[in-house]
C-alpha cells in the first residue's frame, strides 16, 4: 500500500474553523495531550442507521459500523465564547433517518461530495454539555458516533489517519433545556439537516493549538474543449445541490492568486473517431484583493460579449452553493440558473463552467440588486468559461448566474473555489477516444466533463507525465453528482457501465501533493 500520509497532513494543517478576522488559527489534528487516540479493539457491530437512531441508549459505548449518505453540517458564526459539540457531519439512511458523527472532519468535508455513500466505524456515545454561542448556549445532549475508522470510500480508507478528535471547531445544536430531560439523537430540520455548527467569530476554536501552514496554489484556468465523437446520446436532467462547507483558512494570510491566461491543455485523439480541437478557455475576469481588512473592496470587470438578457429568462433558484462543490445540471431553453454563494474564507473566488458543444454559456456573478459584478463569455460555443480571482465582499450577498445564448437545451458542469481553500477547478470537456494533458495543482482536484449514454462501457486512466505524482481518478454522474464505482481508489477505472444519459465528471487527485503535477488523462469507450 502506497504512502498517503503527506496529503492528509497538509489537509489537516490547512483546515480549521473561523468566520471572520485577519488571523485564523488551525486546530492541531492530535489530542491535546499529544497522545494519538487508539482505535477501539474488537469487531464492530454492524447496525442500520434507522435502528441506531430509533434506540440510541441500547448501543451506548458500543463499537458500531454504519453506512449511509454523507452530508456536511452548516456553519454558525459566534461573535465570541463558542461552545461546540462533537457532531461535525452526518450520515443519512434511505428512509431519511440520520445520525451525527465526529472525527476526520477536514478529510471528509474537503474530499467527499454530499450524498456519497460511505461506511464508518466508531464508538456510539452521548455528548452532554452546553452548545451554542456565549450566554445563548443551552445544555444539550446529543448521541453521536465518535469515528475511529473510515471503512469506505477511498482514498480515506487506504491511508492511516488520525481522527481530528472531538470536533472542536463545529457544534450541532440541540434542544433547549437544562439537560435533565430525555436524551435523543440531534433532530434535523424540515430539510433533513442537523442544526448549524458553531465557531468563534475570530476564527479561534476552543481547546485547539494554532498552527500555521502554507496555502494551496490557485488552479490555472487554461483548458481545452472538444466535441464528443461517440456515445453522446440524449441529455438527461441531473440535479446539483450545494451544502454549506465548514472549511476555514489557515493562520497564514492567503496570497493573491492569479490565473495564467496563456496556459492551455493539449488534446490527442486515441482512436480514429477522435478529432479534438483545442480552444483557449482561459480566465476572463481577474481581480485582486486590496490590502488590509477582511472585506476588500469588490472589483468589477464585466465583459460585454453576451447579447441576450437573462432578465427575460425563467429564473431557477438553487440551494446555497459552497466552494469545492461540483454541479451537474440540465439547462433548459431560456432558463437562467441562480446559485447563492456561501463564503468560507476571504471572498476571492474563481468560477469555472463548461456546457455541451452546442451551448454558448454565459457565466456571471450578480449582487443583491441583480447587477452584474463579473461576467465570462469569451470562448464561444462549447468553450470553458472562467471568472478568475473575483474579489467579493463577504458581508454582501452574491449569486452565480448561468445561462445560454443559443437557446438550446443542454447539460453543463460548474464549480467555484475560494482563496484559502482547495483549488478545485473544471479543466474542460473530454470526449471518447481522446487524451488530454494538463497540470494538477497542489491539493486540488481537476474535473473533466463528458457526455455519456446509458450503459456505455468506459475506461478512464490517468498518469503523470513527469517524475512526480501519485494520481487517482473518480467518476461522478447524474443525478446529483452521484459517485460511480470506487472514489479515487486507483489511476485506472476499467469497464465502468454508465447508469444514465447526460453529463459526467471525472476527478483527478494527487495523493503526494508535493508540487504541481503534469498529467495525461484518457477516456475510451469499450
Amino acid at each position: 500500500m502506497k504512502s498517503r500520509h503527506l496529503i492528509f497532513l497538509l489537509v489537516l494543517l490547512t483546515f480549521f474553523a473561523g468566520c471572520s478576522g485577519d488571523e485564523r488559527p488551525t486546530p492541531t489534528p492530535f489530542s491535546e495531550d499529544g497522545i494519538v487516540e487508539e482505535t477501539p479493539s474488537g469487531a464492530p457491530l454492524e447496525i442500520s442507521i434507522s435502528d441506531l437512531a430509533a434506540d440510541p441508549e441500547a448501543y451506548a459505548d458500543t463499537l458500531v459500523r454504519i453506512s449511509g449518505k454523507f452530508r456536511r453540517l452548516p456553519l454558525l458564526v459566534c461573535e465570541n465564547d463558542p461552545h461546540p459539540a462533537p457532531a461535525t457531519w452526518q450520515l443519512v439512511a434511505e428512509d431519511g433517518s440520520l445520525v451525527a458523527l465526529g472525527g476526520f472532519d477536514s478529510q471528509v468535508r474537503s474530499l467527499l461530495p454530499n450524498d456519497l455513500t460511505m461506511t464508518a466505524s466508531g464508538i456510539w456515545q452521548l455528548f452532554d454539555g452546553p452548545v451554542g454561542c456565549g450566554k445563548s448556549a443551552s445544555s444539550t445532549q446529543i448521541w453521536y458516533l465518535k469515528v475511529s475508522d473510515i471503512v469506505s470510500p477511498s482514498p480515506i480508507a487506504r491511508v492511516t489517519l488520525t481522527p481530528t478528535g472531538s470536533g472542536s471547531q463545529i457544534a450541532a445544536t440541540g434542544g433547549e433545556g437544562d439537560g435533565d430531560g430525555d436524551t435523543a439523537v440531534s433532530t434535523p430540520d424540515e430539510n433533513g439537516n442537523l442544526p448549524p455548527t458553531a465557531t468563534s467569530a475570530d476564527g479561534s476554536a476552543p481547546n485547539s493549538t494554532p498552527t500555521s501552514a502554507s496555502n494551496p496554489t490557485q488552479p490555472s484556468g487554461g483548458s481545452a474543449t472538444q466535441t464528443p465523437t461517440s456515445g453522446t446520446g440524449g441529455t438527461g436532467g441531473s440535479g446539483g445541490s450545494g451544502g454549506a462547507s465548514g472549511g476555514t483558512p489557515t493562520g497564514t494570510p492567503s496570497p493573491t492568486f492569479t490565473i495564467d491566461p496563456n496556459e492551455t491543455s493539449t488534446v490527442t485523439p486515441v482512436g480514429s473517431s477522435g478529432t479534438a480541437t483545442p480552444t483557449a478557455g482561459s480566465g476572463t475576469a481577474t481581480a485582486t484583493s486590496s490590502s488590509g481588512g477582511s472585506n476588500p473592496t469588490p472589483t468589477t470587470a464585466v465583459l460585454t460579449t453576451a447579447t441576450s438578457s437573462p432578465n427575460n429568462f425563467d429564473i431557477i433558484e438553487f440551494d446555497d452553493l459552497s466552494s469545492e462543490t461540483p454541479i451537474l445540471e440540465l439547462l433548459s431553453q431560456n432558463e437562467a440558473h441562480h446559485y447563492p454563494i456561501i463564503f468560507d474564507y476571504t471572498g476571492t473566488i474563481t468560477v469555472t463552467a463548461i456546457g455541451e458543444s452546442t451551448m454558448n454559456l454565459v457565466l456571471e456573478i450578480i449582487d443583491q440588486t441583480n447587477d452584474v459584478v463579473q461576467q465570462a463569455n469569451s470562448g464561444g460555443d462549447g468553450a470553458l468559461e472562467t471568472i478568475a480571482n473575483a474579489q467579493l465582499n463577504i458581508d454582501q450577498d452574491y449569486q452565480i448566474r448561468v445561462y445560454d445564448l443559443n437557446a438550446v437545451n443542454g447539460d453543463y458542469c460548474l464549480i467555484f473555489n475560494e482563496d484559502g481553500g482547495y483549488p478545485d477547478t473544471i479543466k474542460g470537456r473530454i470526449s471518447y477516444e481522446q487524451t488530454v494533458n494538463n497540470t494538477l495543482n497542489i491539493l486540488g482536484i481537476s474535473y473533466w466533463c463528458f457526455l455519456g449514454t446509458f450503459e456505455d462501457d468506459v475506461t478512464i486512466s490517468v498518469s503523470p507525465t513527469g517524475s512526480a505524482g501519485d494520481l487517482a481518478v473518480a467518476l461522478f454522474g447524474p443525478p446529483d453528482f452521484t459517485s460511480i464505482g470506487d472514489v479515487y481508489a486507483d489511476s485506472i477505472m476499467s469497464n465502468v457501465i454508465l447508469p444514465d444519459d447526460g453529463m459526467f465528471m471525472i476527478g483527478v487527485l494527487d495523493f503526494e501533493a508535493l508540487e504541481k503535477v503534469p498529467y495525461s488523462l484518457t477516456l475510451t469507450q469499450n
